[in-house]
């Protein structure tokens, strides 16, 4: 059985993966957001620290992909 809101399985992959990280991005600006507005987080502070924590992944193998999500979510925060 299928869920609702789960992917139809003829969805071309690149599709499921881009619809997967857009919602992935709002998640995390919503909760910057909130996280913001009650004072938990500075402007800028998680966006500051995912650009530190990219900076020492980088020199790892294979993480030109994960560099890049990470890279557009970090994009995605700052706009």
């Amino acid at each position: 059985m299928t869920s609702p809101t789960a992917p139809s399985s003829d969805a071309p992959p690149a599709e499921v993966i881009k619809a997967y990280f857009e919602a992935m991005t709002a998640a995390f600006q919503v909760l910057v957001l909130t996280l913001q507005s009650n004072g938990s987080l500075k402007q800028g502070e998680y966006q500051e620290a995912l650009r530190v924590y990219m900076e020492v992944f980088k020199h790892k193998p294979n993480c030109e992909i994960t560099l890049a999500l990470l890279n557009e979510l970090r994009q995605g925060m700052l706009n």
